[in-house]
């Protein structure tokens, strides 16, 4: 099955990001489960996992289909992963969990791909005493069963006093200590935890998130109505929400912060909670307000390689091509260069719908960039109610105030001429 190139593109990022791609994980990832059902699921509430999953199932099945083929292809090794309700007896019997009644979707769902070289050959190690204390230490650490945990790290201690990752381990294993006490120091939580994210994704791989999310959510709500503080920006409970993958939360958590668009690390985290949320006019309009308030900022975070959004990159990667050939006119004719600022009035002639869907209003300072928003969002509202006059003036007021936009809106209206109305085709003639 062929692979469409959001999809690979998704695939791609975790295996250079985690070095290996995870069914479970891209599900949570992409939106279609969040992560409050994965929980209710680990802890035996919902039967099925796949009952939680947003949009259609079908085509959650096509996808995983499409990346399991896509990473056979790549030369990976497929892994099952099994999983076992959480308790919170120590040592209660656990009951083996079922992503979906559908032994194929729930094989999709359980399985992970690594490169050969890291897919571990349990058949040479059957008898290796320190292999199956590790394996149980990340077991107990990733069902959060403290004692137990204690009682793997004291054996591995015992076994393997050398062993490189002992130190690792103890930190896992003082983190889960810590979600049974009040949180005292937030700042050195928030450092301790930030510090121990790799340490914890490359020990317990995608179970590091069944251990830290809870460390983040207790960070968020020990901080949550904390007025943001640029100066101390990661005390704000959105970045913990973020951290813990809460999008809503997150999303929540900014919007309730009145003058967000001025800040650039709350835009994008809007953007990109957004988009997990596939809440897409919301996570346009936070990179709006992003290349309006800080355009360098903006740029860099479209272009970053962490950037999830693939959509609007790629529009923004269309964007740059523009403004290329923009600067190359501008060299002879003297005509003001495009920059990360006329992103959003370029979106919108990219995309008129927006226009529906995002108020005037969002462009809401007297701004070269956010006029120029504006005068196209006045255009397509013009355009689309037949108002043939006020169209022409618009666009020849946004000929005067960017020419290299105009020529743009020019190129749109070509690609469509065919089915343009009456009243736009005199616009074109009267210009």
């Amino acid at each position: 099955m062929m692979i469409d190139s959001e999809m690979q593109a998704d695939v791609d990022a975790q295996l250079l990001e985690r070095g290996a791609f995870t069914a479970l994980e891209w599900l949570i990832d992409s939106g279609r489960l969040t992560g409050a059902d994965y929980e209710d699921w680990r802890r035996g509430e919902l039967r099925f996992l796949d009952s939680a999953l947003m949009g259609s199932k079908q085509e959650v099945r096509s996808q995983l289909q499409a990346a399991a083929d896509y990473a056979l292809r790549l030369g990976l090794v497929a892994q099952r992963q099994d999983f076992d309700a959480w308790s919170a007896e120590p040592k209660a019997a656990t009951t083996p969990l079922h992503a979906s009644a559908d032994l194929a979707l729930h094989e999709l769902i359980a399985s992970r791909y690594l490169p050969a070289a890291s897919s571990p050959q349990m058949d040479l190690f059957v008898d290796n005493r320190v292999v199956a204390i590790v394996n149980g230490l990340v077991r107990a650490l990733s069902a959060r069963d403290l004692g137990e945990s204690r009682r793997q790290l004291d054996r591995l201690y015992a076994e393997a006093p050398t062993h490189a990752d002992l130190g690792g381990f103890d930190r896992l294993l003082a983190c889960l200590d810590r979600l049974a006490h009040p949180l005292e120091d937030l700042r050195a939580e928030l450092a301790s935890l930030s510090g121990l994210r790799s340490t914890a994704q490359r020990l317990l791989g995608f179970q590091a998130r069944d251990l830290l999310v809870p460390a983040w959510r207790r960070i968020a709500a020990v901080s949550a109505g904390r007025p943001y503080d640029p100066a101390a920006d990661e005390l704000h409970c959105s970045f913990a929400h973020v951290e813990a993958q809460d999008w809503r939360a997150a999303c929540d958590s900014i919007l309730a912060e009145p003058l967000w668009p001025d800040h650039p690390s709350l835009c994008v985290r809007l953007a990109i909670s957004a988009y997990h949320c596939q809440h897409r006019s919301l996570g346009v309009s936070a990179w709006m307000q992003l290349c309006w308030r800080a355009p360098a900022a903006g740029a860099a975070a479209l272009e970053a390689r962490s950037n999830c959004d693939v959509g609007t990159t790629a529009l923004w990667e269309r964007y740059l091509e523009c403004a290329e050939s923009v600067a190359l006119d501008a060299q002879t004719s003297g005509e003001p260069e495009l920059g990360p600022a006329e992103f959003p009035a370029w979106l919108l002639l990219q995309e008129p719908g927006l226009a529906i869907q995002l108020p005037a209003a969002l462009a809401a300072r007297a701004t070269p960039a956010e006029d120029l928003f504006r005068l196209v969002h006045d255009w397509v509202h013009a355009r689309r109610g037949n108002r043939p006059n006020d169209e022409l003036a618009l666009r020849k007021s946004l000929r005067t105030a960017s020419p290299g936009l105009f020529r743009a809106l020019k190129r749109s209206l070509d690609g469509t001429r065919g089915a343009n109305s009456r009243g736009s085709q005199r616009c074109d003639r009267a210009e």
